[in-house]
């Protein structure tokens, strides 16, 4: 057995669960720190370009352009990029996203385990989405083109997202948001005869924002095709103005097969930083028994 197609496994995050077999699972890598940081909950919460991978609905939220930057360093030399610029309309507010998953020279061997030579493998998705507000709430889509490349072989697919959003009003000192979204609906991927499914997920979550800049926020993440499901929570606290610690617990693992607590190990943490129309988050997520992954993003509205 080649140690091949194992590394470009780990890179290109394939999952196994439950008899379903995913490809491109780089799509379900959050972005967005102040998300992360709370438990990866940010279907109800997100608003801004960051909304484009939680929830296009989210997208309607924006009254100012905005662009953000999230990079992560994840296990094996893996690194995750994410780029996004919204910018609202009279017509909704529509945003564009490139996600990027690359990691260092793989070794390939054959199957008597002699080393065959370096190889390349890479994952890439364009978004293009549009959310905006209704009587009925705040709707959004998504389309995505998608990209992955294992040495020289390359297969191609798109995706769809989906989502809505209701902001049901004042609730004591708060007001709460339940949201709802499907992410990664598509054909999946083929490698020659073999087609894999993308990573589908549906995406129920509630969002409860206090006066004075706190928020509290719950999800859960369904897989239709079996690959099981996930939950996370998280609340954010403004110590001072332009300062906001956050944490939170999740049950989803960044890793291969890494659903589930024994493999997340739970607890997420960040903070983030605000001047201005300038905002820096940070991150630490668990990546089960890999430790722990640091998330970074920078923001700004104008």
């Amino acid at each position: 057995m080649t140690r091949a197609p194992i590394l470009a496994a780990l890179a290109l995050g394939a999952v196994s669960a439950a008899g379903a077999v995913e490809t491109a699972s780089f799509l379900s890598v959050g972005v967005g720190a102040r998300y992360l940081a709370m438990g990866g909950a940010g279907t109800a919460l997100a608003g801004g370009a960051n909304a484009l991978y939680w929830n296009p609905a989210g997208l309607s939220a924006l009254d100012k352009s905005e662009a953000t930057a999230s990079h992560a360093e994840l296990a094996q030399s893996v690194r995750h990029d994410f780029l996004a610029y919204a910018r609202p309309t009279q017509a909704g507010t529509f945003a564009a996203g490139l996600t990027y998953l690359s990691q260092a020279a793989l070794e390939g061997r054959d199957a008597q385990g002699h080393p065959t030579g370096g190889f390349q493998a890479s994952d890439a998705a364009l978004s293009l989405g549009w959310g905006r507000r209704t009587g009925l709430g705040d709707l959004g889509l998504t389309v995505k083109g998608i990209q992955s490349h294992i040495a020289a072989a390359q297969a191609d697919t798109a995706a769809l997202d989906a989502g809505l959003r209701r902001d049901l009003g004042a609730l004591g000192p708060g007001r709460l948001l339940v949201a709802a979204a499907l992410r990664d609906l598509g054909p999946g991927l083929k490698y020659g005869v073999q087609r894999n499914d993308l990573p589908t997920r549906l995406a129920f979550g509630a969002a409860y924002r206090l006066n004075g800049g706190h928020a509290l926020a719950v999800e859960w993440t369904n897989s239709p095709r079996g690959a099981g499901n996930d939950f996370g929570l998280g609340g954010e606290y403004r110590a001072l103005p332009g300062v906001r610690l956050r944490a939170g617990w999740t049950t989803a693992g960044g890793i291969a097969g890494g659903t589930g607590f024994d493999a997340a190990r739970g607890l997420t943490l960040g903070v983030g930083l605000s001047r201005g129309a300038w905002r820096l988050d940070y991150a630490a997520v668990p990546m089960g028994e890999l430790g722990s992954a640091h998330r970074f993003t920078l923001s700004a509205r104008w």
